[in-house]
């Protein structure tokens, strides 16, 4: 389990303050701008920053051809 910093207050945590978090936790509190610092995994492990791809990483939308019956004219 990763343990954070936090950058800002959550519900009553103060910023500053250490918590453990799993990934998803994780995810979620730097995708709001919570996380000051990740300090680190609890088994020793250390965490791997993304790379640029795969942080930035967006499919495109596909393109839907308009639907309607051919010859008809809208009112």
């Amino acid at each position: 389990m990763p343990r954070i910093k936090l950058a800002n207050w959550y519900g009553d945590k103060a910023p500053g303050e250490e918590l453990d978090v799993d990934e998803v936790w994780l995810k979620a509190l730097r995708r709001d701008g919570m996380v000051a610092e990740v300090l680190g995994y609890e088994g020793g492990g250390t965490l791997q920053p993304a790379s640029v791809e795969v942080a930035n990483h967006t499919e495109e939308p596909k393109a839907v051809a308009p639907e309607g019956q051919p010859g008809r004219r809208k009112r």
